[in-house]
């Protein structure tokens, strides 16, 4: 059977790289070296109140994350770097993985928007955001205007 390869684009260095790349790792599966997309493993939990999600963030500072939330959807953004321990050092195997990461993620239930709370700790970000309650009323009063 006859492939044909179609290319949308990039360029003839990324792609070249990206082959000898292939090439070593097929070799030595520990060799990868060209640049990956990754995103940070997800928990969602739900309770009677609330809703709260664990992102699996290892490795990035606080600073370099951002978390934004709807009434049905949370959005965490980030950036980890390279960790670079020696200078002219040569890669055995490298599987950390680094980078822009952005999430979406669909909430189960509609939340308060404000009462969403984050902690950052041990590599977690935890975010608890408050339920809206489906069945609560909120009853209006009439005023008489003259």
């Amino acid at each position: 059977m006859t492939y044909i390869k179609i290319n949308f684009g990039g360029s003839f260095e990324d792609e070249f790289q990206k082959a000898v790349d292939e090439v070593f790792h097929l070799v030595r599966p520990a060799f990868k070296n060209y640049k990956c997309n990754w995103q940070p493993n997800i928990d969602v939990y739900e309770s009677i109140e609330e809703v709260i999600m664990l992102a699996d963030v290892a490795g990035i500072n606080k600073e370099d994350l951002n978390i934004e939330v709807d009434r049905k959807r949370i959005k965490i953004a980030g950036i980890r770097k390279a960790i670079q321990l020696l200078h002219n050092a040569r890669y055995c195997q490298a599987e950390i993985p680094h980078g822009y990461f952005e999430r979406n993620i669909a909430l189960p239930a509609a939340v308060d928007v404000q009462s969403a709370v984050a902690s950052y700790a041990d590599g977690i970000l935890v975010v608890r955001m408050n339920k809206l309650s489906a069945g609560k009323v909120h009853r209006v009063s009439v005023i008489e205007t003259k």
